[in-house]
């Protein structure tokens, strides 16, 4: 007879830690040379300028800058298109005049529309003027075609003899 009792199994225990894979420096942000910008497993991502890959698939930094993430369409070795993901690093620099190009672009939009919005202006008050030049020729047309009402006269010669028309 044993002495000691049955002891059931367990099933638990065995769980791994999680690897905390994902983006961890957004698009947009700054970033120091050696900082980790993606962990993952594969190439989802694909480094570009100013980014490197490591053993794990890990993409990190080399230089200081902004993040920028880009899709690309590409075609695949068998004729399928797919789009992937580039991570990219751009100096401070750089991305200060992308800004102010920007910004000129904007601005020479807003001045283009100012522009056509007084043009609009300008056509409407012309349309406007075409339009009461109109009505008033045909106003004048109207009352230069109209004859003027003539009123019966009366002689006085039949009124004094009674006869009536």
């Amino acid at each position: 007879m044993a002495h000691t009792k049955a002891k059931g199994t367990t099933r638990l225990g065995r769980d791994s830690e999680s690897k905390r894979l994902g983006v961890k420096i957004f698009g947009g942000s700054p970033i120091k040379c050696g900082q980790i910008i993606i962990r993952q497993r594969g190439t989802l991502y694909m480094p570009a300028d100013g980014v490197k890959r490591g053993g794990d698939d890990t993409l990190y930094a080399i230089r200081d800058g902004i993040v920028n993430f880009k899709k690309v369409l590409y075609t695949n070795f068998n004729s399928n298109k797919k789009t992937k993901q580039f991570v990219s690093v751009v100096s401070g620099e750089t991305k200060l005049k992308v800004k102010s190009q920007k910004l000129k672009v904007e601005e020479n939009n807003n001045i283009k529309k100012e522009l056509e919005k007084k043009e609009e202006i300008v056509i409407e008050k012309r349309v406007a003027e075409d339009i009461e030049s109109k009505n008033a020729k045909s106003e004048s047309k109207i009352i230069k075609e109209e004859q003027p009402i003539k009123m019966p006269q009366i002689n006085k010669e039949r009124k004094k003899t009674g006869i009536k028309n």
